[in-house]
């Protein structure tokens, strides 16, 4: 096995451990480089950071600080999830499952790709990363500080070259890993209510973006019960179906043993070419208890372009 796959194959495998449990690498992989190097570590779980916000300084050996992101050396950041056959991903504890839903997202593991300036001196530099966001689940205070030994030598910026049909030796496209635009929403914090059914209808500016072009994300929720009463995983079960009619756009949900408003989310995407904001809004909405008897309850709506 060559060098570069063992390093993607240890890679993967630390990633897909910290998803699973809701939190960051302290020594991620890798923690040797040479200056000009590209380098991936993991950055706890969070839903919204982004890679022209997130705040990135190395500081070399000599304590010399570079400033990654003003220096345009943030390559991407993006998400992460495990495997949904995981054994982690069902037979997790209860707190290292319920972590990232405290947070309002589904288990996800951040990575940030960033190219090491070709300048930096030999010897063990720190990275100092500030994801800027409150939705981290790692648990773990910003910024966080991951120790890197630059090691002598000149190294090259990573294309992470793909084969496929069509282009034999293809630049990644770091873009496509990151999110689209979308709107989320959300049901509420956690306060007891429990939702058998649910109806929405969400409009939005047809003239904006091509109705045909809308997709509806429904992220998996698979917590048990309590620490005390793990309970059953069809706690957790829902089943959403939609469709759109050119002008507006219908959700239905059904949770036969009902669903805790915190573990149900909805997500509407749509391409990155559209010019303006469609202008989600959801104009009606309508919720049930596993009785059938009608609840009150406001959703949410954000938008991220």
């Amino acid at each position: 096995m060559n060098y570069r796959k063992a390093k993607i194959i240890l890679l993967l495998i630390s990633m897909s451990m910290l998803l699973i449990q809701g939190c960051a690498g302290v020594n991620t992989f890798p923690t040797v480089a040479r200056a000009g190097d590209t380098v991936s570590v993991m950055v706890g779980g969070t839903e919204n950071a982004r890679k022209e916000t997130i705040a990135v300084t190395l500081t070399d050996a000599d304590n010399v600080q570079w400033d990654i992101q003003s220096l345009g050396k943030v390559r991407s950041v993006f998400n992460l999830r495990a495997d949904a056959r995981a054994k982690g991903t069902h037979y997790s504890s209860y707190l290292e499952s319920l972590s990232s839903w405290i947070n309002g997202h589904e288990p996800v593991q951040t990575v940030l790709v960033v190219d090491i300036p070709v300048e930096i001196a030999s010897g063990v530099a720190s990275l100092n990363v500030n994801t800027g966001v409150d939705d981290d689940s790692s648990g773990i205070a910003h910024p966080y500080v991951i120790n890197i030994e630059i090691i002598p030598g000149l190294g090259s910026g990573d294309n992470f070259l793909r084969k496929d049909f069509l282009a034999p030796n293809a630049a990644v496209d770091f873009s496509r890993l990151e999110p689209a635009p979308h709107a989320k929403v959300n049901f509420g914090a956690d306060d007891g209510v429990v939702i058998g059914a649910a109806s929405l209808t969400v409009d939005f500016d047809e003239t904006i973006v091509n109705p045909y072009d809308i997709n509806v994300y429904v992220p998996e929720s698979a917590v048990r019960g309590l620490l005390n009463n793990p309970g059953a995983f069809g706690e957790t079960q829902r089943m959403v179906y939609w469709r759109q009619d050119g002008q507006q756009l219908f959700v239905d949900i059904i949770a036969p043993q009902g669903i805790k408003k915190n573990f149900l989310k909805l997500y509407l995407m749509h391409p990155v070419d559209v010019v303006g904001s469609p202008n989600f809004n959801i104009t009606n909405s309508v919720f049930y208890d596993v009785s059938g008897n009608e609840i009150l309850l406001t959703p949410s709506l954000e938008y991220f372009q």
